[in-house]
């Protein structure tokens, strides 16, 4: 078994990743009025329990999530996948050591875009 890289991280989070950044609004019951909320979470999710923990175990920040099988279109369940997520500024500090090793140009710009919007405060 090879060791986990930044670059292996990188280029798995290319292929498998997902990074959002965008706007919800939340209910605030005492002022009776939504507000926007900014929210950020960078995950990734697979079938292979392996990798997922070992990604988890070398960046040690986040949390790994267990999906359950969905239902296929025949009736069948598919395979049980783990999910790798970090939030806010866990997305950032991760990030920031991640993207000089990123290539899939939408995931450079969504990693820049939350990168810029913690350095602007």
């Amino acid at each position: 078994m090879k060791k986990m890289s930044w670059e292996y991280l990188g280029a798995f989070m290319d292929g498998e990743g997902c990074i959002v950044k965008g706007i919800t609004y939340k209910y605030n019951p005492k002022m009776k009025k939504r507000y926007p909320c900014t929210t950020i979470r960078m995950e990734v999710c697979n079938t292979d329990f392996d990798i997922i923990k070992d990604i988890f175990n070398f960046v040690k920040i986040g949390c790994l999530i267990n999906i359950k099988p969905r239902k296929k279109k025949d009736g069948t369940l598919g395979k049980p996948q783990i999910r790798w997520q970090t939030t806010h500024r866990q997305s950032y500090i991760i990030l920031k050591k991640l993207l000089p090793f990123m290539r899939e140009k939408n995931k450079i710009n969504k990693a820049k875009e939350v990168i810029e919007f913690y350095e602007m405060e």
